[in-house]
């Protein structure tokens, strides 16, 4: 009786290799080899006696169990035609060609490719679809603006991207139009390359992306400097005045929500979530919107305290990260915060700066930021201060450290002065 059995062309390949049948006639005759059309990743596959693409497993990627699926039950319908045609031929009396035998599948397969040719762009929104599930919403955003920019590159160089396409040469010539078409900065550039990426890595392993060239793309991210008020600034901004503008509710309100920030030195999208059941006694404990990390901070002699009953009590209400931008710049403004401060921005191998008034710089950034390097020059510990931010591992962190002017100035006064007075002493 004749038998299917189905093989890997390569099974130590590092990307997908084809899938083929060995049919036996068992007859005397040699087998016939024939092309599935199917093409797997040699980890996703079990040889040996089962012949057949992994669909079980607690590690196996929903997705990817869909799609093994689909090429086992392809699998399937294509043993049993070609036994069924076997069948019937031997029933007539003749033995089937070589090419018969493939005819009974091959041109199916030829249309079943033609129609499922993947494609980057609407497996990219695929992507983002499946893991806006799990993902911050700031992630999903970013990959809306990715497949933008994807999308106008493409109706730049006229012709329809591929995966195919994804080569060296492409790492090049896009980074170069989101440098000189989209004019992006480098930290721009980097994190939309890093997106990429992970979206590449993740059609890699679907079958659907050949190439793994996207493992050697590299872009410099190029951090700007920390931009955070002084001690005097943050009084200032405290203390202004604002009852006497036409507009004073929602700069009050604009100010004691970044005021929060400054005390707690959580991110805003983590004060515009704060609710009541967030404070426990003397500490707020909560879990930060962008990275899903346990946030403790203490409260015992904090500012922020009032400014939290408040936004229990209604009387603060949060809004918009693009109108709390908007505001507290404002803010700053009628607050005198106007240091000429220079804003570097890097694009390739170019730098550009613009010096601005500080007030016109301040964004909603700035609170967490100004909590971090006030309470380093304050003197505590940096362990200390990134168990209440969240920050995961120093080298984030360490940009802080490197911005506490005052800090710097008093401890060498301090130090050298000493040092100075024990000579004088001698």
């Amino acid at each position: 009786m004749a038998t299917v059995s189905f093989h890997l062309k390569n099974k130590n390949a590092d990307k997908p290799t084809p899938i083929f049948i060995w049919f036996n006639p068992q007859n005397g005759q040699p087998r016939i080899r024939i092309y599935t059309g199917d093409k797997i990743l040699p980890s996703n596959w079990a040889g040996d006696k089962i012949q057949m693409a992994i669909t079980k497993g607690r590690s196996i990627d929903p997705e990817v169990k869909r799609t093994n699926e689909a090429i086992n039950a392809n699998h399937e319908r294509m043993s049993k035609l070609l036994l069924a045609y076997w069948a019937e031929a031997r029933a007539q009396g003749k033995l089937p060609t070589d090419d018969e035998l493939r005819a009974v599948v091959e041109p199916e397969i030829a249309i079943q490719q033609t129609i499922e040719r993947p494609s980057p762009l609407p497996d990219l929104l695929a992507y983002k679809e499946r893991h806006g599930r799990t993902r911050s919403p700031n992630t999903v955003k970013a990959l809306v603006t990715l497949y933008n920019h994807l999308q106008r590159y493409e109706q730049a160089i006229r012709r329809p991207l591929e995966y195919t396409s994804f080569t060296i040469q492409f790492w090049h010539d896009f980074t170069a139009y989101l440098l000189d078409e989209a004019n992006l900065v480098d930290n721009s550039i980097s994190k939309h390359l890093a997106h990429f990426k992970h979206f590449l890595g993740d059609a890699f392993e679907l079958g659907r992306n050949p190439l793994q060239d996207y493992k050697r793309w590299r872009w410099t991210r190029r951090d700007p400097d920390v931009l955070a008020l002084t001690r005097k600034e943050l009084h200032l901004l405290q203390s202004v005045d604002l009852s006497i503008m036409p507009d004073a509710a929602r700069l009050e309100n604009a100010r004691a929500l970044f005021l929060i920030s400054c005390y707690t030195g959580l991110r805003f999208s983590d004060v515009a979530a704060l609710k009541p059941e967030h404070q426990k006694g003397e500490w707020l404990q909560l879990t930060a919107q962008k990275t899903g990390e346990k946030l403790t901070v203490p409260l015992r002699g904090n500012r922020a305290v009032p400014l939290l009953a408040d936004l229990w009590a209604g009387k603060i209400h949060p809004i918009s990260n693009q109108k709390l931008n908007k505001y507290i710049k404002d803010v700053a403004r009628l607050a005198g915060i106007n240091t000429p401060t220079e804003q570097v921005e890097f694009r390739g191998s170019k730098r550009s700066s613009t010096t601005l008034p500080k007030h016109d710089l301040i964004s909603t950034h700035t609170g967490r930021r100004t909590f971090v390097t006030i309470s380093l020059e304050g003197g505590l510990a940096w362990e200390t201060i990134m168990k209440a931010t969240g920050h995961k591992d120093f080298k984030s962190f360490r940009r802080y450290i490197q911005v506490t002017p005052e800090r710097l100035l008093s401890d060498f006064d301090r130090v050298w002065r000493e040092l100075h007075e024990s000579l004088a002493t001698a």
